[in-house]
């Protein structure tokens, strides 16, 4: 197991039971201890987990303002993205112009999509998401150029706003850091600024999100959840926080399998 899978599957683990030992985690991955004790510490370094007596736990306080390395994330939650993906996708409709924000979840959108061979033309800040779509010609994709953001397949900057803020789609697909009942949320201003011009610039605004970061906020808001048409997202949400997101906005919830 490569260790951006193994790091995903940690942090997988200690969301579902909130706090673990290191051996209790070395046995449910199927790995050494000396190696289940390097990920940890490198998951904690990076701010997503804090060590306990003998185990770890999430860092709480610093996950909503942490970003993942772009390996560890899309190896994350990894069947729900895939299952959310395909949802996605089934809505485009010959023809159309559909925006990709970048992220892990987005590019599950994209390969769902290209995987369907349905003509459509893509705008896309995301560097791999534009690759995975150009490998179907009658798919056409236009790239808006910025700053890639170091580390990440992501183009930034002022220009990029200004570009987006003259195009029209018919769909978005949004991903977000953190997501509440109120509002859509993420680590950066310059991300932000970015979401908030595809909100504008879509007929339709879609959230694709999985369900652990559903009702949690991150740095900076970027949209409402009453700007958005629909939000995509696995079964696992808690039913009282599902009826407060559903008072707001539409949601699709995907079964893992789907």
């Amino acid at each position: 197991m490569l260790p951006p899978l193994r790091r995903a599957r940690i942090l997988e683990l200690l969301r579902k039971d909130q706090v673990a030992t290191l051996k209790d985690m070395s046995i449910a991955l199927s790995v050494s201890m000396s190696t289940l004790r390097r990920d940890v510490d490198y998951l904690c370094e990076s701010g997503q987990l804090e060590r306990t007596h003998g185990g770890a736990m999430l860092n709480q306080e610093r996950r909503n303002a942490v970003e993942l390395e772009p390996a560890i994330a899309t190896e994350l939650e990894s069947g729900a993205k895939r299952a959310i993906g395909y949802r996605a996708a089934k809505l485009i409709l010959p023809g159309q112009t559909v925006i990709f924000d970048s992220g892990s979840t987005t590019a599950a959108v994209a390969r769902a999509a290209q995987e369907r061979r349905v003509p459509f033309t893509a705008v896309t800040n995301d560097l791999s998401i534009a690759g995975t779509l150009s490998a179907t010609p009658i798919i056409r994709v236009l790239v808006v150029g910025g700053f890639v953001r170091t580390g990440t397949a992501t183009l930034l900057g002022p220009g990029l706003i200004s570009a987006v803020g003259r195009l029209r789609a018919d769909l978005v697909f949004l991903g977000t850091h953190a997501l509440t009942a109120d509002e859509l949320s993420d680590t950066s201003v310059e991300l932000a600024d970015l979401k908030r011009a595809f909100v504008q610039a879509g007929e339709q605004a879609i959230a694709v999100v999985d369900s652990s970061k559903v009702f949690s906020r991150a740095f900076c808001s970027f949209a409402r959840t009453r700007d958005l048409d629909r939000v995509i997202t696995d079964d696992r949400i808690a039913p009282d926080d599902l009826d407060a997101l559903r008072s707001r906005v539409a949601v699709d919830l995907v079964p893992e399998a789907e």
